[in-house]
């Protein structure tokens, strides 16, 4: 399972392209990935410093967790997230396109797991 990690700063870098994958799960994400338990309402406009703590600090267990996000070249984009819970959850490596106007299109799932 990921380990969290702490992406904030990564986030306020990259804050547009962050955000857009934070809506593109909030709209796209809960009927391909139920397994994740994507909150219905994603707080995808509270402030970086809000979302963080909401979504990535304290006693994860059971919830939504954002573990990490990262900017592995140019034109790409990767979260990291997971639900975890005794006998049940899961967590995925989302691999997102970046366009050049920070627009993000989701590419493919990398790592899964299970509990």
């Amino acid at each position: 399972m990921f380990s969290q990690t702490d992406y904030l700063s990564v986030a306020k870098q990259y804050e547009e392209v962050f955000r857009n994958v934070l809506r593109d799960l909030r709209l796209n994400g809960r009927p391909k990935l139920p397994a994740y338990s994507i909150p219905e309402v994603l707080g995808t406009e509270a402030t970086l410093d809000d979302i963080f703590m909401k979504y990535s600090t304290g006693n994860r267990n059971g919830l939504f967790t954002i573990c990490d996000f990262t900017r592995p070249a140019e034109d790409a984009a990767h979260i990291f997230i997971k639900n975890t819970a005794p006998l049940s959850g899961g967590g995925a490596e989302l691999r997102y396109l970046v366009e050049k106007d920070n627009s993000v299109v989701f590419k493919r799932q990398g790592i899964v797991f299970l509990s």
